[in-house]
């Protein structure tokens, strides 16, 4: 089985709405542009100076304007549990957010409205190089998959859609949620229950001892009680 996770900050907006909570439990997911990314250098490549390639050249930005991007990390050999020390600080607002666990295999096959690339990014050291003889999927996969070698920890997997903007997930994709080691309780209580009766686990990341290492937990309770503490 093949699994993917997707590190969520969960802030608060200026009404105190937590969008990622919010979509969690909607079913939902949010594919946003490439111009939107956190890299800066997304999408680029090595292009063609002659005016003779113009042809091929604008369709390739065109595509990569209205694309949606959906991305998350591949678990490695081994991993049972998301233990990435940078992604739960990066993406999990400093583990006061929260990873979700997927199925990619149901992920995709849950998914109808578009999804056009399935892609495994390439970390390295120069851009990728087009060449005017290749097919416009390879050009198209070449700026949405390659990066530098310095987001390689990210060991990332993309889901490309025609259309950025919001899709909708089956709740089946979603294998477990791991709650970040500063998470309130408050909104840990949120996520449970919001998603009580849908099959998902629960699992609290913890410390181990004097290591520089990362446990999981995993939470068992009865859904009719409030949770009070989790230890």
């Amino acid at each position: 089985m093949r699994v993917g996770y997707k590190y969520r900050a969960n802030l608060a907006n200026e009404t105190g709405k937590r969008r990622d909570t919010d979509s969690l439990i909607k079913g939902e997911l949010y594919a946003p542009k490439m111009k939107d990314l956190n890299d800066p250098f997304e999408g680029s490549v090595d292009l063609p100076l002659s005016q003779e390639h113009e042809h091929w050249v604008t369709p390739l930005l065109q595509e990569s304007y209205s694309a949606g991007v959906y991305s998350m990390t591949k678990r490695k050999e081994g991993e049972v549990y998301p233990c990435n020390e940078l992604l739960w600080a990066h993406y999990a607002n400093s583990h006061k957010g929260f990873c979700i666990e997927y199925d990619l295999d149901k992920l995709d096959a849950c998914i109808t409205d578009g999804i056009d690339y399935r892609i495994d990014v390439v970390y390295q050291e120069n851009k990728p190089t087009i060449s005017p003889d290749e097919p416009i999927e390879t050009k198209i996969e070449k700026a949405f998959s390659t990066k530098s070698l310095a987001w390689a920890y990210e060991n990332e997997f993309r889901l490309i859609f025609s259309l950025s903007g919001v899709k909708k997930i089956s709740f089946d994709a979603i294998r477990a949620i791991y709650f970040g080691l500063n998470m309130p309780l408050a909104e840990r209580n949120a996520v449970v229950n919001g998603l009580k009766d849908k099959g998902i686990e629960f699992y609290q990341i913890e410390r181990v001892g004097k290591d520089y290492k990362l446990s999981a937990s995993k939470l068992l309770f009865d859904y009719s009680h409030e949770i009070v503490n989790i230890e």
